[in-house]
């Protein structure tokens, strides 16, 4: 299985040592300067992660820390720093073990999870309550709020287990058409296992033309 995998570095110096480390690791790389720079190439292509160098990160969530954070949620990311001593690269990801390197990432994380596409839209900070069912008929039901939200999809706080690739199903009570809303999860991020509230990255797959208007609304 070919691996795909997006780069993100602004500084042309250390985007070329993540490049050069990246040709040792078997994948197919695509490579953008900066989240501004998203061309349509690489908003077409389906990712199993994300190598992100740090730098750039900071000086993003600095003017759109909202676009920087929705756009990265729903993929494994490995975050990348020169050491300015060794000139090494240090790698920080959720199964980095002391030494981790970019191919550990891929190894571990990438490797066995179906490809994404980047979002088109992106979301805000509205925190809507909402009921989560794991089915349709109303079982055991648990009562959250969203941590953001797009005509597309959002995240859900919740401590429960959750598989990704599994269906949920959703009421949210602020909408005037508060009938279920069901999705896909498309991420789950397990309470403890980074620094990340818990939750899961929802994507609506059956909604009604009246609940994306009104979403879409509020997200204005």
């Amino acid at each position: 299985m070919d691996i795909r995998v997006l780069l993100i570095a602004q500084n042309d110096n250390a985007r070329q040592q993540y490049l050069t480390a990246l040709e040792k690791c078997d994948v197919q790389v695509f490579v953008s300067e900066s989240f501004q720079d998203l061309s349509a190439e690489i908003c077409n292509q389906s990712y199993h992660g994300i190598f992100l160098d740090l730098q750039t990160k900071m000086k993003a969530i600095k003017t759109n820390k909202n676009y920087v954070y929705g756009l990265v949620a729903n993929f494994p990311v490995c975050q990348l720093k020169i050491n300015d001593q060794t000139g090494e690269i240090n790698c920080i990801h959720d199964s980095q073990k002391f030494g981790g390197t970019m191919l550990d990432f891929i190894n571990n994380e990438c490797r066995y999870i179906v490809p994404r596409m980047i979002r088109s839209d992106t979301r805000k900070e509205i925190h809507f309550n909402v009921i989560l069912y794991k089915r349709k008929d109303k079982i055991q039901p648990e009562f959250s709020a969203t941590i953001n939200i797009s005509k597309g999809g959002c995240f859900i706080f919740s401590t429960r287990d959750w598989e990704e690739g599994n269906d949920v199903w959703i009421q949210i009570k602020e909408l005037k058409n508060s009938e279920l809303i069901c999705g896909q999860i498309r991420n789950v991020v397990k309470w403890g296992k980074s620094m990340r509230l818990p939750g899961i990255a929802v994507e609506f797959k059956c909604i009604s033309v009246s609940q994306i208007e009104e979403i879409s609304n509020q997200c204005r």
